[in-house]
């Protein structure tokens, strides 16, 4: 019975107690984790919004996790993320050491049975998301059209650059296009987001949509210098940064196409979230869990992200899982019509 106690209270409690689910010393976890490097495994490139999480909270992590060992991260692009998705679900060692960054979009992937989905999105062991972020997309100020209502039955589509199929950059305004009538394009092909970006001071597309804290942590000069304008935003309420920049829902074309711009918007409520792989033992999960929001508490790394302009907001592992179960509930056919769209 004793050790029975002892496992259920390691299960619920190792974040203030240090122990495993198996009820082992929080000096064994400590031992464990100094003689072993933690990587963060980030499902896009160099210099995107997913790698600036990462590598922030690569730096500050470690000091929350026993034994204070070395937090590397690990670019593995492919698939909007759902290379690194596949990865960490399938490949990754479920020792504790690997925990996975990959776009929160690729709920829609599985929603939709996207070629290459190999995961459970419901079946990782969550830690936490970073961010309640808005889609959002900019464009150049010296675009033709900059308004949006003007974007409405365009005849000459804006182009906007994205990562690929299930990513927010890709699929958010094909979404956008379909439910509103804008004349807007996506543009795949983009290694990161900060390519896009490239693309855009180019001039080989007009602008890009992507989640709101990306713009302000890495786009912020464009908006200053105005160089760049957000011109519409995802949501059901105005964002309280963007209160003059127009809901896409306010030009949805019907309940359906209102439909799919709540599905666009629901990664959003989880952005950028750490997971672990199926199958690690529940102690290092909540060991990581803990250590996770202790991180976003952490004071040095609060006074670095406000310096880097990033404002977390981060949701439980029970929020992600709520989140999860409501889009992955979405009737088969909404879920058709996205896929439709974002798959044609």
């Amino acid at each position: 019975m004793r050790l029975a106690i002892i496992g259920l209270t390691a299960a619920l409690g190792v974040a203030a107690c240090g122990q495993t689910s198996s009820g082992t010393p929080g000096s064994v976890a400590e031992q464990f984790y100094a003689s072993k490097p933690v990587t963060i495994v980030v499902g896009s490139g160099a210099g995107g919004g997913f790698d600036t999480t990462a590598r922030l909270v690569s730096r500050h992590i470690g000091r929350h996790i026993p034994g204070n060992p070395t937090v590397i991260v690990q670019n593995m692009t492919g698939g909007g993320g759902m290379v690194a998705a596949n990865y960490v679900y399938n490949v990754a060692p479920k020792d504790g050491t690997v925990i996975g960054l990959f776009h929160e979009a690729q709920m829609m992937s599985q929603l939709t049975g996207g070629e290459g989905v190999d995961f459970d999105l419901r079946k990782f062991n969550w830690l936490g998301s970073s961010y309640v972020d808005p889609n959002v997309c900019l464009v150049r100020t010296d675009a033709p059209v900059v308004n949006f209502k003007d974007m409405i039955g365009g005849s000459k589509p804006v182009l906007v650059g994205g990562t690929g199929p299930g990513s927010n950059t890709y699929d958010a305004p094909r979404v956008l296009a379909a439910a509103t009538g804008a004349s807007i394009k996506a543009v795949a092909g983009y290694p990161t987001t900060n390519d896009a970006r490239v693309g855009v001071e180019r001039g080989e597309i007009a602008g890009l949509c992507l989640g709101w804290e990306s713009v302000k942590s890495l786009s912020t000069q464009w908006l200053d210098d105005k160089y760049a304008l957000v011109f519409v935003q995802n949501g059901t309420a105005r964002h309280k940064d963007l209160p003059d920049v127009p809901l896409a829902m306010e030009y949805a074309k019907d309940e359906d196409s209102r439909k799919l711009l709540r599905l666009v918007d629901a990664p959003g409520a989880m952005s950028k979230p750490f997971s672990m792989p199926p199958g690690v033992e529940e102690g290092k999960v909540q060991v990581m869990r803990t250590a996770l929001f202790d991180t976003f508490k952490d004071p040095k790394f609060l006074e670095e992200a406000k310096a880097m302009k990033l404002d977390f907001q981060p949701k439980t592992a029970a929020e992600i899982q709520d989140v999860l179960n409501e889009v992955l509930a979405t009737p088969p056919d909404i879920a058709a019509k996205y896929r439709q769209i974002v798959q044609p």
